[in-house]
């Protein structure tokens, strides 16, 4: 058994390798670098791992020729997605098997890569992110990126919160993460393994706007549950016999409040048993086929959803929380998805912030200090590839303890969790090997002609969403560029 898991898991890997047109044994070397070094602070320091097998000038030759088809010419953005959708279609491929509830469930959120003193980087913008400091705004200076990952249906994995990374994009400056994630989940559905499968995806309320009501409706195959804000109000659909009366025909029925909702549809009460053991009943009430308010322009009248309230509630009496759920169920087929389900999928959403948390703190999402965006960019793309090897290696991993450790609960289920997976990894590709290739020094390189001096990099202006912003002059130009904002465009 664990012959046939080591062997897929070698398979899969030399899959990924044949993927890389250019610098494919560097790149494989630093994918595994990254998901078997634990306390790297820096990227540069990868070049130590004894998987990394060449010198730390080989992570930016990687870094720079991955996702190109051609060294001589500048990447463009047309390589790079489709040379994305390869990479894309192979780890769907892998994580693709028969569903026990009859779906593939996926989720969409956004992160964020902070750099505030990066003024050499192109694109930055006011991004979100969290701030605990009382008086201060949720934001920072940096970019944005999209992940959509699918989350595995073993009891196990929903354990021990694995998820499989399948696609990452930058959100431009002009974009917005809803609609870069709109754009993702249509790839997904329509160009991976999963097109000929009822896909279900989870979101927060970022992700209930009517572009999504709109959108999701062309897919025929995917349902979209996403949780809506308290103080919003949706609309029924109006009867038909107030489309035969006179004059233009009414396009939104009775008003529904969110604070103050009307009669549901169709009402549930179920229990639940949480990991601490305790027992709480759900009470579940549904509203079929509202809508949102919108223009004439895009009709968001002709794509009715369903609305779930979620109210949770202790053996006590008491409410859990202190203000209900409310989850928006989008999509042609939302009908097949019931009460229970819808719920306890928006509840799995929360384990794509475990692999933020994951990602930021072990695999240095956040860690690259390149001056290139598109360098920026595939070091998100060589973290998500990172974290696949550990997903496929943690059947046959083995739990590696610290010498601290040894008066712990070590073993929490058969499968070992991300953080384990981690610690063995080196272990692992030293036994079954690498399809890298050994490095074959070629001697000193000439380098730069004496006396040759580089011109330093122009300074990037801030983009602004609201109001027009201007770098601070550098000692190079005597005024810093300014520019427009959206608004002004």
């Amino acid at each position: 058994m664990i012959g046939k898991i080591v062997n897929k898991f070698q398979t899969f890997r030399n899959r990924l390798f044949r993927l890389f047109p250019y610098r494919a044994s560097a790149t494989m070397d630093l994918i595994d670098a990254v998901a078997s070094s634990t306390g790297t602070t820096s990227v540069v320091k990868l070049s130590l791992s004894d998987l990394f097998r060449r010198q730390y000038s080989s992570i930016t030759d990687a870094l720079d020729s991955l996702f190109r088809s051609d060294l001589k010419q500048a990447s463009t953005r047309e390589d790079t997605k489709t040379q994305t959708l390869r990479v894309t279609q192979l780890l769907a491929e892998e994580c693709f098997s028969s569903k026990q509830e009859g779906f593939a469930l996926f989720a969409i959120d956004c992160t964020t890569n902070s750099r505030i003193y990066a003024t050499k980087v192109s694109d930055r913008t006011i991004v979100h992110a969290p701030n605990r400091v009382p008086g201060q705004k949720p934001i920072t200076v940096g970019h944005e990126y999209s992940v959509l990952v699918h989350l595995p249906d073993e009891p196990i994995d929903r354990q021990l919160h694995w998820v499989v990374p399948l696609s990452v994009r930058r959100v431009e400056s002009h974009e917005t993460g809803p609609k870069v994630g709109l754009a993702q989940l249509e790839k997904i559905s329509h160009q991976t393994v999963f097109k000929d499968y009822f896909c279900v995806n989870v979101s927060d309320a970022a992700y209930s706007t009517r572009a999504w009501v709109i959108g999701v409706s062309k897919l025929p195959q995917v349902v979209h549950i996403t949780r809506m804000r308290g103080n919003r109000k949706v609309y029924r659909v109006p009867p038909l016999e107030n489309m035969k009366v006179k004059g233009r025909p009414l396009l939104y029925g009775e008003e529904i409040l969110l604070s103050s909702p009307s009669q549901p549809d169709f009402e549930e009460v179920t229990t639940i048993t949480t990991r601490k053991g305790k027992v709480h009943r759900i009470h579940l009430k549904r509203w079929n086929d509202v809508i949102m308010q919108g223009s004439d322009a895009d009709r968001t009248h002709e794509h009715p959803f369903d609305l779930l309230r979620v109210t949770v509630i202790d053996k006590k009496g008491k409410t859990v929380y202190p203000r209900p759920l409310w989850v928006a169920i989008m999509g042609a087929r939302r009908k097949e998805i019931k009460n229970v389900q819808a719920y306890a999928g928006y509840c799995r959403r929360f384990d794509i912030e475990h692999f933020f948390r994951f990602g930021k703190q072990r695999l240095g999402l956040v860690n690259s200090q390149t001056c290139e965006t598109r360098h920026e960019e595939n070091w998100h793309w060589i973290g998500l590839l990172a974290y696949n090897m550990l997903y496929h290696a943690r059947q046959f991993s083995q739990t590696v303890v610290n010498p601290w450790e040894k008066h712990k609960v070590h073993v929490v289920a058969s499968k070992p969790s991300p953080s384990q997976v981690q610690r063995d990894f080196g272990r692992l590709i030293r036994g079954i090997g690498t399809p890298a290739a050994v490095p074959k020094p070629r001697g000193k390189s000439l380098g730069r002609r004496p006396g040759t001096k580089s011109a330093p990099r122009p300074l990037q202006p801030l983009i602004g969403k609201s109001q027009q912003i201007e770098e601070r002059p550098s000692k190079f130009s005597s005024r810093a560029p300014s520019i427009k904002t959206n608004q002004q465009l």
